[in-house]
């Protein structure tokens, strides 16, 4: 199975609250605006000091930390909002990875874990989550903080980082699947993509269906088709290895 449960959720009510679903190939942007709170910022050769000075421009005082560097996104969240910054001087098919990815992690990471404590404990509860004051007592016995972010959340997407990347599928895989599944949704690519007799032709199919019909980088089409192929038992076979390490 591609998605688990919550990730479906996630990606159902993602489109409920947009109003649409989007035709192919899908940039997302309109769709974060109706029905996330979220917004897009888009720097030309995007860096970690020009997001400060972005927000010190707006009073907002932040800093990362660290050495400015580098990165293709880069995701901001505090008291229920977001900032999405891009790399607007990347190819298209790029920024419109690098926002599905970082969609999945509000929605994932950040939003659906802080609505869920505010379900659980109610609506005063989002200061304690915001960091504006500590948790009473009753709020540490129910541990329900546990992984929800604690103040200004933020996650990087690097520069060297891609679908073809094994640091994102280990560590991102699940903000990964959404955004993959955003963009380009496993049974319509099953479904479209066709189911060729050897494993190299079903992968260089799906990925050229993944590439040109759904808009996803070349790094990003090769690992999603391999990866969706390996979950449906489509991989490569036993005897396709054999053959393989024969030669």
């Amino acid at each position: 199975m591609w998605l688990d449960n919550t990730s479906k959720s996630a990606i159902e009510s993602f489109w409920q609250l947009s109003g649409y679903v989007e035709p192919f190939p899908r940039d997302l942007e309109r769709s974060v605006a109706l029905a996330l709170p979220l917004s897009v910022i888009k720097l030309a050769r995007l860096k970690l000091d020009l997001i400060e000075k972005w927000l010190t421009r707006r009073d907002v005082h932040f800093s990362f930390g660290c050495r400015t560097r580098a990165v293709r996104g880069c995701l901001i969240a505090f008291r229920g909002e977001g900032l999405v910054f891009l790399d607007g001087t990347d190819p298209r098919d790029e920024q419109r990875f690098t926002l599905a990815h970082e969609i999945g992690h509000f929605l994932i990471d950040y939003l659906l874990p802080r609505q869920k404590a505010i379900r659980k404990l109610g609506p005063s509860i989002s200061d304690v989550i915001d960091g504006v004051r500590q948790p009473g007592v009753t709020e540490r016995l129910h541990g329900l903080l546990s992984g929800v972010p604690i103040t200004l959340y933020t996650q990087l997407m690097e520069r060297e980082e891609t679908a073809g990347n094994s640091g994102i599928w280990e560590i991102e895989d699940r903000a990964d699947k959404v955004g993959l599944a955003l963009l380009a949704p496993p049974e319509i690519v099953l479904a479209e993509a066709g189911t060729s007799s050897r494993f190299e032709e079903r992968t260089a199919v799906m990925t050229k269906l993944l590439s040109q019909r759904f808009g996803l980088p070349t790094p990003a089409a090769v690992s999603y088709a391999r990866a969706l192929l390996n979950s449906v038992g489509r991989g490569r076979s036993w005897a396709e290895d054999l053959r393989s390490g024969a030669h």
